[in-house]
């Protein structure tokens, strides 16, 4: 098996570093305090969650919801019940045979996907049947008295749902009543999260710890993909591995999906210029992903997008310097593309630098571009 995973988790084997984040969560469930996680997407949130469940699953039952495209609380009430039945809940003792009482309480029937996972579905679509649906969930683990953890992946979600119901309220309050169940408020947008978390008039604020979870130490990331190459018997330059790690910015999906590309490779590079001929060819193979972008975006912010890809890491847009790069003339209008491109999500802030978001993007546009 190629042990450098892209999606779901497999065990501590293939997981990276993460030590201390682990340890602070682990920690506040154990402490029965709730706790809010942020990091941008694809840096090893859910992972980390995975991995953390996998530590503590044999004294509580988990839990994880991942609400990211949900656009209203039905779906999220559809979401939340369909976790439960999956986890492994009804398979205790106490709980077996409570299961069709549960989806009759909360208006749901029953049936299985396509690939034999059960799911449950819902009749009804108007908020006041979903809110009944979401405290006849939250009613029933209650009362189950089993200790129970629920993470909720982009929780951030929530406030794009419609402005004009009290969701945030009503859910604050039926966590309030659950003494057994500790929660993980994961989320990806900072300033949604922010808004929920730290906005005074907001039902959750100061209501969680914060946790912010940064790139895995280069050293850290560094050995273990030396040490996963080794256990497959194959042989890599670690100055291989290196350039991987600064031309991705240590990007946890970026690392693993490239570390999974070169692991796949029947004969490996022996230095970074046979390494770069290989990777521009993967780099490509994207390139579908990318052609459509500048019909998106106006010709000021590709061009903005174009000049981030070229330089990788940008410590001041608003620069001469950089604008020259960009034929951007203002710095009004520099601003203007580069509020836009944060507001996207094509540009994050990257410690005291700005960058694409996505990686392959830049590397697509340096290359072909």
């Amino acid at each position: 098996m190629n042990p450098f995973l892209l999606k779901s988790y497999k065990s501590a084997e293939y997981f990276c570093d993460r030590r201390l984040e682990t340890d602070k969560l682990i920690s506040a469930i154990n402490n029965n305090q709730d706790i809010t996680l942020f990091a941008y997407r694809r840096l090893g949130k859910s992972a980390l969650i995975h991995h953390v469940f996998n530590k503590i699953k044999n004294d509580y039952i988990c839990v994880y919801i991942d609400i990211w495209g949900t656009s209203n609380i039905d779906e999220f009430t559809k979401e939340f019940a369909n976790s439960i039945i999956q986890s492994t809940l009804f398979s205790k003792r106490s709980i077996k045979g409570k299961l069709s009482n549960f989806l009759k309480s909360i208006g749901a029937s029953f049936s299985f996907d396509m690939d034999g996972k059960p799911k449950v579905d819902f009749m009804y679509h108007d908020n006041k049947h979903s809110f009944h649906g979401i405290e006849e969930i939250f009613s029933f683990l209650h009362q189950s008295k089993i200790p129970i953890v629920i993470a909720i992946d982009e929780f951030q979600e929530i406030k794009k749902y419609d402005s004009a119901t009290p969701f945030e309220g009503k859910l604050r309050a039926l966590i309030q009543q659950t003494a057994n169940i500790n929660f993980i408020f994961s989320g990806s947008e900072q300033h949604l999260i922010n808004e929920i978390f730290n906005t005074y008039s907001k039902p959750f604020y100061q209501s969680t710890r914060m946790l912010t979870i940064d790139k895995i130490d280069k050293t850290e990331y560094h050995e273990f993909i030396l040490s996963q190459f080794k256990k497959g018997n194959k042989v890599i330059n670690p100055e291989i591995i290196s350039h991987i790690l600064d031309i991705t910015h240590i990007h946890t999906y970026y690392v693993q999906a490239v570390a999974n590309f070169l692991y796949s490779q029947t004969v490996l590079p022996t230095n970074i210029y046979e390494f770069e001929i290989l990777y521009k060819d993967y780099i490509l193979e994207k390139s579908v992903f990318y052609r459509e972008l500048p019909d998106r975006l106006t010709k000021q912010q590709f061009a903005a997008v174009k000049s981030f890809a070229k330089q990788g890491k940008v410590t001041s847009p608003t620069s001469a310097s950089f604008m020259e790069k960009t034929s951007i003339k203002s710095t009004s209008s520099m601003q203007r593309a580069l509020n836009s491109l944060l507001e996207k999500q094509i540009v994050i802030k990257d410690k005291d630098a700005y960058r694409l978001y996505d990686v392959f993007l830049e590397h697509y546009l340096k290359y072909f571009k």
